[in-house]
């Protein structure tokens, strides 16, 4: 019981707190899980991305001001046109220098004279020689084009060499050419007239080399950065998207949102120390009280640190794979909506309360709108959403209504985003809004009811917590060890049911978990299994308790503690059932055994001693173990009597609690005395009602008289397990 419900009762003789479950030694370690924690805010909100992610296309019109959450460099697509037109202006027009072209004229000269001038060898050879002279140089057509130029690059093939010329004297164009030729052969008129002929131009302008390198000098050079600063508007509300603007917007939301100075670094340490501070301080106060998770600051930072991850991972995947769509599918910031954040404060439910969930949900939404640019729209989304999921899970006791409590999830966080939507942009453009709202409820409805089922089970394991879910799978009695019970130990199975109501009502009466009660009575006597015939409630006839020694007969009673022990860890029930076993026996003595030992025994053997005739233990530790213990007596105490009226049903209640009492069994739980008359009356009011009066039927005859049951079951009250 916790602090503030036990405030101003009067505990039994000797209370002490219950003991938890253990867990991995670090698990309790505070200081380590904070430090965690805040190493991984201060990594998360020390690279975030511009909060600015939607995606747009040139002539889309802006739904609101569009601004640079931190200093960005951008590139200025003007700037950058202008330093590509002066690079490529730079390059100068490229000529290409043929001297193959030389060469054939040459040929095509010397067979023309032999043929026009047969036997004159000298004269053959003076005008080759004049040709090569001329055509060895560089011929244009017309020089006056490369005049206007500051300079060219002649191209020499073959040979691939090249030359930059900003000079001209030494080109000539085709009728300088020419002249000289007829100047070196003047003395020969027609022989400088045929060789004139054949002088052509053999360097040509080339367009298309000049036009590729002009284009890889502009590819050249890298776009020009400029620096925005924060809180620039990139483009105003309702402006149509340039592709100016648009580099630069795409420039932004590439950029990590990091801030760069040492003073916003510390600003971020010391938010996130805060927070991890107040968390570790409600936990500890909220420890205290709270026994069903005795690790609650890690519970708490594990689902926290994985929900922030799960929604930087899907940001992340949504920022690769919607890269290349149209609107509104490349909206990103709409992606936020499927993080499926209820699912987390729904664990935090089931494992823990609803109340510890909604603190949670606090932490939570405050973190995530920090990690995605100090949005305040997704801190309210995530908040709403957070607590629909409380709502939605605590209506349920079954694995079954996680989907129901999904699309409860999916449909709150489905209006919550129109919502927000609304007061963010005024619903436009509407296809954006409608998707948002449509990725929040497949991320309650699909993800929140995914994320429950395989995480509930893995932390269930590994904090030892068992939740009603759990407790509601046990209870189905087709699991395997009840269907062996109901067949081997019928009798063990019919008390183990009627226990588990008894316990139930007084743990309803107490504010006790009833749920636990009802369904750990199920399992408590299951190491009667292993020889079922040696308990009453399973004999029919013949009692092998008659040929034993009572010492004997003690040990095999006691060993179904050991047995069904061995038996819950084999079937892997929780540890908190398995706990019920011993302590719902404690160490109470086993008197029947004990009285007939102190009959029976031999004087000369020496004293017949208590304890080995005492169930093992521990005595209970909990109040839902003192509530079994008392159960379990009752509930074969009644069956005894005769005539189980109100009165007679008050006093054998009254006096089996009492002795239990006396025999200090509750000493080590926290059940008080205002606790033990509520449990009588729970006991009292449900056996009442399991042993009311019934009329009589004329005409037919129910089994054997009255006294003769009666006796029956008096002879065979003492075997049966205390």
């Amino acid at each position: 019981m916790n602090e503030a419900g036990a405030r101003g009762r009067r505990p039994l003789p000797g209370s002490a707190a219950p003991r938890a479950a253990d867990g991995p030694r670090w698990f309790g370690s505070d200081a380590l899980w904070s430090v965690f924690f805040a190493v991984v805010m201060i990594a998360l909100l020390g690279t975030r991305a511009c909060s600015d992610t939607e995606r747009f296309q040139v002539g889309d019109r802006a739904a609101h001001d569009i601004v640079a959450r931190a200093d960005v460099e951008v590139p200025d697509p003007g700037l950058t046109q202008a330093r590509r037109s002066e690079a490529r202006a730079a390059v100068p027009d490229v000529y290409v220098h043929d001297r193959q072209r030389s060469d054939r004229l040459l040929a095509e000269f010397s067979a023309e004279a032999r043929a026009r001038f047969p036997g004159a060898q000298a004269a053959h050879e003076a005008g080759a020689a004049a040709m090569r002279e001329v055509m060895g140089g560089i011929v244009v057509s017309n020089r006056t084009v490369l005049e206007r130029q500051p300079a060219i690059l002649v191209a020499h093939v073959p040979g691939g060499t090249e030359d930059r010329l900003e000079s001209y004297e030494r080109i000539l164009d085709l009728e300088q050419a020419r002249a000289r030729v007829r100047e070196l052969l003047r003395e020969d008129p027609a022989l400088a007239d045929l060789a004139s002929r054949f002088v052509d131009a053999n360097t040509a302008f080339d367009p298309a080399a000049t036009a590729a390198r002009r284009d890889r000098a502009g590819s050249d050079v890298l776009p020009i950065q400029v620096r925005v600063p924060k809180g620039t508007v990139l483009v105003r509300e309702g402006e149509a998207i340039t592709a100016e603007n648009l580099a630069r917007i795409e420039a932004a939301r590439r950029t990590p949102f990091a801030t760069t100075s040492a003073v916003g670094q510390i600003g971020i340490a010391v938010v996130v120390a805060m927070l991890a501070f107040f968390l570790h301080r409600y936990t500890r106060y909220h420890q205290r009280a709270f026994k069903k998770v005795r690790h609650l600051h890690a519970l708490l930072v594990s689902v926290l640190v994985t929900m922030l991850l799960v929604a930087q991972a899907l940001l992340g995947i949504a920022a690769e794979a919607t890269d290349r769509l149209g609107a509104p599918f490349n909206d990103l910031s709409l992606y936020a909506y499927l993080v499926p954040f209820g699912g987390g404060a729904m664990l935090v439910a089931l494992l823990a309360s609803g109340r510890i969930a909604m603190v949670y949900s606090a932490f939570a939404a405050v973190f995530f709108g920090a990690a995605t640019g100090w949005d305040a729209y997704r801190m309210v989304w995530t908040l709403l959403v957070q607590w629909a999921g409380v709502y939605a899970i605590t209506t349920y006791r079954e694995r079954a209504a996680l989907i129901r409590a999904g699309l409860v999830v999916g449909a709150a966080g489905a209006v919550a985003a129109l919502a927000i939507e609304a007061i963010r942009r005024t619903l436009e453009p509407l296809s954006h809004s409608l998707y948002g709202a449509g990725l929040a409820f497949v991320g309650g409805a699909l993800g929140a009811g995914i994320l429950v089922s395989f995480a509930l089970p893995v932390l269930e394991r590994a904090f030892h917590v068992l939740t009603d879910v759990r407790l509601l799978e046990l209870s189905n009695v087709s699991h395997p060890l009840l269907s062996q019970l109901a067949v081997k130990a019928p009798g063990t199975y019919n008390h183990s049911m009627t226990v588990g109501t008894l316990a139930e009502e007084a743990a309803k009466a107490i504010g006790a978990n009833s749920l636990f009660c009802r369904v750990a009575a199920f399992y408590h006597d299951i190491g009667k299994l292993k020889k079922p015939e040696y308990y009453v409630e399973n004999q029919r006839g013949m009692n092998p308790h008659d040929r034993l020694a009572p010492s004997m007969s003690a040990l095999i009673v006691a060993a179904h503690v050991k047995d069904g022990i061995k038996l819950a860890r084999d079937a892997r029930l929780p540890e908190q059932i398995v706990d019920i076993i011993p302590q719902h026996h404690g160490t109470r003595r086993m008197s029947y055994f004990f009285e007939k030992a102190k009959r029976t025994a031999n004087p000369a053997l020496g004293e017949v001693h208590e304890e080995d005739f005492r169930y093992p233990g521990p005595k209970p530790q909990t109040r839902e173990a003192a509530i079994f213990m008392l159960a379990d007596g009752i509930e074969a105490a009644a069956r005894t009597l005769e005539d189980p009226t109100p009165n007679r049903l008050r006093e054998v209640i009254h006096k089996i609690a009492s002795s239990v009492v006396l025999d200090g069994q509750f000493d080590e739980c926290d059940l008080t005395f205002a606790d033990l008359e509520r449990i009588e009356e729970a006991f009292l009011r449900t056996l009442t009602s399991m042993y009311h009066h019934r009329v009589d039927y004329p005409g037919f005859e129910f089994g054997r008289p009255r006294a003769e049951r009666t006796e029956s079951r008096g002879e065979v009250r003492a075997f049966r397990a205390p």
